[in-house]
């Protein structure tokens, strides 16, 4: 066969894997999350007198946080509430709460600028969804079936884009490198 076919032929492929990859793309999103909506909103009292918090407009720069975080964690959500005892005799206590990032899962933090906090209680009654770290490289080995000659690979994912390198054993027992790109979809 001529080495004009050959071109063409190698052009076509290209052009095939490129269209596909662009179809596959936009048929096949990555999935995404919804965000939660974070309106402001106002309180409400139910009838057990329990009050359902009021939600304030997220900040663009958030104030300090009124305790000291843990190393190694992320603060979620901020919360404060204020109660007004049943004894008149006793003044008003307000309670600082944060939601955590911390060891794999989720936790409260809580203080009082009134006094020493001397119980916490979190309860979880649904397990949080915590995405596993990513991971973006992996490494193989592999084999030419019809030669039976070895060879070991490296890949390393760059957003959608996947990079690689082959090694691999040649007839004559030589190394032979390989590079690759490609998009993950």
């Amino acid at each position: 066969m001529s080495r004009l076919y050959h071109g063409l032929l190698l052009l076509a492929l290209c052009s095939g894997l490129l269209i596909g990859v662009f179809v596959g793309w936009h048929l096949h999103p990555a999935p995404s999350t919804v965000a939660e909506d974070l309106r402001p909103a106002v309180a409400r009292r139910q009838q057990d007198g329990s009050l359902v918090a009021a939600r304030a407009a997220m900040p663009a720069t958030p104030p300090p946080p009124p305790h000291a975080l843990p190393r190694g964690t992320r603060e979620e959500r901020r919360i404060a509430v204020s109660v007004e005892p049943r004894r008149k005799d006793c003044p008003p206590v307000s309670l600082d709460l944060s939601l955590l990032q911390i060891d794999g899962g989720r936790r409260v933090l809580a203080s009082s600028p009134d006094g020493e906090v001397t119980q916490a209680l979190d309860l979880p009654l649904e397990a949080a969804f915590v995405p596993p770290p990513p991971r973006h490289w992996a490494a193989g080995a592999s084999l030419d079936v019809h030669g039976e000659r070895p060879g070991l690979w490296l890949e390393r994912d760059l957003g959608h884009f996947r990079v690689g390198v082959d090694l691999l054993m040649d007839e004559g027992g030589a190394l032979q490198g390989r590079a690759r790109l490609g998009f993950s979809f």
